[in-house]
């Protein structure tokens, strides 16, 4: 998912790629330019770059969290002093398990919490660096259609987040991507929703024999992308 956003976004996006090893972290930026490059050509105006994990945090406006849920907790909880309340927060995570054919969505456990009040990774990431304003969005987008650039993705993509501005935001950023509509879905709380769709799409497609399947919200007549001007405006 980070990689195809990464690529997605880099024709008028400065990106900045973290991780543990910033050696690990430059070697992926530079694959994923020469990408870009070779699919946009004089076209691209943006640009990647790679980096520890703390230097792609404070130099970014928007950090997008792409990581599994197993790990996702444990990094952001180290890093979250380079996180800043002006940055916004983006979350992809689906915390989710493989049982024999399927999947099932798992939201994390909360010692003193039933199961029916458990919240959704994006709710917890939130309480972890408040007053920072974190979305939820991006779960019914197929990782491997992102990754390929000569996909067309008509795709509705739900967001959720506390902050109407915040919402806003994000929303045009979305629709820097041909063809991807973002929907509002209401505050935070509906991430629970939202997250859980994924492991929906993956079981469909594995007993329907579906390759990468996503959401289209109809009835819906795309006569123009008017729709995006709206969110955003």
């Amino acid at each position: 998912m980070g990689r195809g956003l990464a690529l997605r976004w880099a024709k008028n996006h400065d990106l900045i790629i973290g991780s543990r090893s910033s050696n690990k972290a430059r070697k992926t930026a530079k694959e994923l330019t020469e990408i870009a490059r070779g699919f946009y050509q004089d076209k691209m105006h943006g640009s990647i770059r790679g980096t520890f994990n703390s230097t792609a945090i404070k130099n970014s406006e928007m950090v997008v969290i792409t990581l599994p849920p197993v790990a996702t907790f444990s990094i952001i909880s180290e890093f979250r002093a380079f996180i800043n309340p002006k940055q916004i927060v983006i979350s992809t995570v689906v915390p989710m398990k493989k049982k024999e054919n399927s999947y099932v969505y798992t939201p994390l456990s909360i010692k003193d919490v039933d199961e029916d009040e458990r919240k959704s990774a994006a709710e917890l990431i939130q309480e972890l660096i408040y007053p920072t304003q974190v979305v939820s969005t991006f779960h019914t987008v197929p990782a491997a259609y992102l990754n390929n650039l000569d996909a067309i993705l008509n795709i509705d993509v739900f967001v959720s987040s506390n902050d109407d501005a915040v919402t806003k935001r994000v929303a045009k950023l979305i629709c820097d991507i041909p063809n991807f509509r973002p929907l509002k879905v209401g505050p935070l709380q509906t991430s629970r929703l939202i997250e859980s769709i994924t492991p929906l799409l993956l079981n469909t497609a594995i007993l329907n024999n579906l390759k990468d399947p996503s959401i289209r919200i109809v009835p819906w007549i795309p006569t123009s992308y008017e729709t995006c001007e709206h969110l955003t405006s």
